[in-house]
Order: structure tokens, then sequence, then C-alpha cells
């Protein structure tokens, strides 16, 4: 079994050309992909940087390619243009409808098919970043028993982030490259912050490299900043406990008052049906 590319490894294979990205790619790439790198080189710079960017933010550089994606649009257009026209035959045939349903029924079709990776690679972000919300006080945690402990703080995150094999271990993996290559320890974490736009990691780096440039000890930012995360995050669910009584009265009216009302009326009617007071009414 082969081992999965480092952030060093996939940073390399995203920005490589594409007859290079392809030579040394980790797994060999599938017929589909093959066929979606080749369309894909007709896409413009701007669309292409735009694909990379989705694709960092959703954790899968290295894994899949920015000409890949608009390769797999492509593919979606033309396939989502036959099957509108053969379904849009089929339904027009069978409703009589034949001139609009054969014309609106591939357009509709291809443009789901040229938007569906786009949707993919941003359920992968929400995904993602919804993990990463939910590890990020732990980890902070941890980060600062470890320096309090008497570890570096990247000797902290190098031995913390193989407990996190999530999206948040592999964005502090990254980070360590990042540093290891000469980048400055601020930038990568603003790096990781970009990457993963997420308010509290934002404001985590920013708390950091403001104890490293004014000598605040490290190890009492990271607890007040775990305690922060804690404290918003017990704020944000107590907001949608909250907000759950608004959303249960439209589930209340369309579902439990009819069949309240179903229980309440209905044996009161048959009652005075068979006590004969409306034996007019109902013959």
């Amino acid at each position: 079994m082969r081992r999965r590319p480092n952030p060093l490894q996939r940073l390399a294979l995203e920005q490589a050309p594409p007859e290079k990205g392809e030579a040394i790619r980790p797994l060999r790439p599938s017929p589909l992909l093959r066929v979606a790198g080749s369309l894909g080189r007709l896409a413009s710079p701007r669309q292409i940087s735009l694909l990379r960017g989705l694709i960092h933010r959703a954790g899968l550089a290295g894994r899949i390619r920015a000409e890949e994606v608009f390769g797999l649009k492509l593919l979606g257009v033309m396939g989502g243009w036959v099957t509108g026209v053969f379904f849009g035959v089929l339904i027009g045939w069978r409703l009589g409808l034949v001139g609009a349903v054969n014309f609106l029924t591939p357009i509709a079709a291809a443009a789901i098919g040229f938007f569906l990776p786009d949707f993919w690679l941003n359920w992968q972000i929400v995904k993602r970043r919804r993990t990463v919300f939910r590890t990020l006080p732990d980890f902070v945690d941890l980060l600062a028993t470890s320096v309090e402990a008497g570890l570096g703080l990247d000797a902290a995150i190098d031995r913390i982030s193989h407990r996190f094999p999530g999206p948040l271990g592999e964005e502090f993996q990254r980070y360590l490259w990042e540093v290891q290559l000469g980048r400055p320890r601020t930038d990568a974490m603003m790096a990781v912050a970009e990457r993963m736009n997420i308010d509290d990691l934002r404001l985590l780096t920013a708390a950091m490299a403001q104890a490293e440039l004014f000598g605040t000890p490290i190890v009492n930012v990271l607890r007040a900043q775990a305690e922060e995360l804690r404290n918003r995050r017990f704020q944000q669910a107590r907001e949608r406990a909250m907000r759950a009584p608004v959303l249960m009265v439209p589930a209340l009216a369309l579902c439990f008052c009819p069949v309240m009302v179903l229980i309440l009326v209905v044996p009161l009617l048959i009652r005075i049906r068979n006590s004969g007071a409306l034996q007019g009414i109902f013959g």
C-alpha cells in the first residue's frame, strides 16, 4: 500500500505543470481523470487559479488537480446535455410538450453537470470546516499542556498533530513543512488560517503572532485561547438551542396539530352519529 503524500509533496504536485504533475502523482489516475485532465487544458489561468484555491481549501491538493476538475465540469456538460435530450424527448412525448421540454431540459441538465464539481468541492470545504471547528479547542488545550511541559511550540505541534489525523492535523503538518523550508512562523500560521477560512483560527494565529512579537509566554496565550474557543462554541450552541422553538413551529403546525385535531374531533363525530343526533345530516 502506498503512503499518502505529505503536505510538501502535495504542494509540489499541485503547482507542477500538468505533464510533470501527472508523472509524479502518488496514485495512478483513473481513465476518467485522464480524459478530464486532457480537457482541462482548455481552461484559462484565472479558472485554474480559482479551482486550485478551492482544492487547497478542501484539502485535496495532490489528490486531484485543477485541470481535472475543469475537465470534469466539461464532461458534466456533455453528459448532462445527452441525458437532458433523452429525458426531454421522453417527457415531451408523454406530455405533448415536445418543443418546450426538448429545449429547456438539456440546458438545465448541462448547467447542473457544469456546476456539480463546484458543489462537491464546496461540500468538502464545509465538512472540513466543521471538523476543524469541533476539534480546535482540544487541539489548543493539548498544545498548551505540551508547551507547559517543556516542549517547544513546533515540537509540540508535531507531536499533537499526529493525534488528530483529520484536516486539522494535516494543515499543521503542512505548517511544519513550510517552517522547515524557511517560511516565517507567523506567515505559515496565517496561511493555515486563510486555507481553513475559520475566524477562530485567525484569532488564534493573531494572538500567537502578538505573543511572539511582545515576548508574552505562549502558554498563557494558548490557555486563554482554548478557554475562549470553548466559550464561543458553548455560546453558539446556546444560540442554536434558542432558535429551536422557532424552527419547531412549522413542524407543529403542519404535522402535529392536524393529527391532534383528528384524534379529538373524529371520535366525537362518531359518537354523535351513533347517538342519532346527526342522523339527518349523515343519512
